[in-house]
């Protein structure tokens, strides 16, 4: 059995594009009002000025929000994109040819992290754009990481999932004709 040679970046960019789908289902507003009309948690943690769910990319404002606001929130978005391609891409090194099972968990762990880190990026964007008290400077990004974090655990698993089911190793076969014989393709003797 010999491994395909090119599984690392297989597993890379269906991660990658996994946290892009992810990103961009979350920015439109058919996902947004669903989420936000199922999940009673959203808009009671969004009057509290905790960002909800994970950032999304969007191509213009929602709502009465301004542009600098969906601005911080695609770059937000982007970060957590760039970590998602970051840390998968640590793993395909140290580890290429990892089992189902450790790549579900570093997909997961990638979205968990980026979800936490745009968190805290979307909570000091928070702070400024209100005129937070210096308390509101350290209250804001650490209740983003939080939210950041436990989104990324409830959402993680789209993108570990993917991960997960791509780069199946492949076994290469070498045909041998029955009893030991060897036959010579027609004109291809010596000559």
């Amino acid at each position: 059995m010999t491994p395909t040679l090119d599984r690392p970046r297989v597993v890379l960019l269906t991660g990658v594009g996994a946290a892009l789908l992810l990103v961009l289902a979350l920015g439109t507003d058919v996902v947004w009002l669903r989420m936000t009309q199922d999940v009673p948690l959203v808009p009671r943690t969004e009057a509290l000025g905790v960002p909800p769910l994970l950032p999304g990319l969007r191509p213009n404002p929602r709502g009465d929000t301004t542009w600098a606001f969906t601005w911080a929130e695609d770059f937000a978005a982007l970060l957590l994109l760039g970590t998602v391609a970051g840390l998968l891409r640590r793993h395909v090194l140290r580890h290429p040819y990892a089992g189902a099972g450790r790549r579900l968990r570093a997909g997961w762990a990638a979205v968990v992290a980026g979800g936490t880190l745009a968190g805290v990026f979307r909570g000091m964007a928070l702070a400024r754009m209100t005129g937070a008290a210096p308390l509101g400077w350290t209250v804001h990004p650490l209740a983003g990481a939080v939210s950041g974090a436990c989104w990324g655990v409830a959402l993680g698993w789209t993108v570990g999932l993917a991960v997960a089911l791509v780069g199946v190793r492949r076994t290469s076969v070498r045909l041998e004709a029955p009893h030991g014989e060897h036959h010579r393709a027609p004109g291809m003797g010596r000559r």
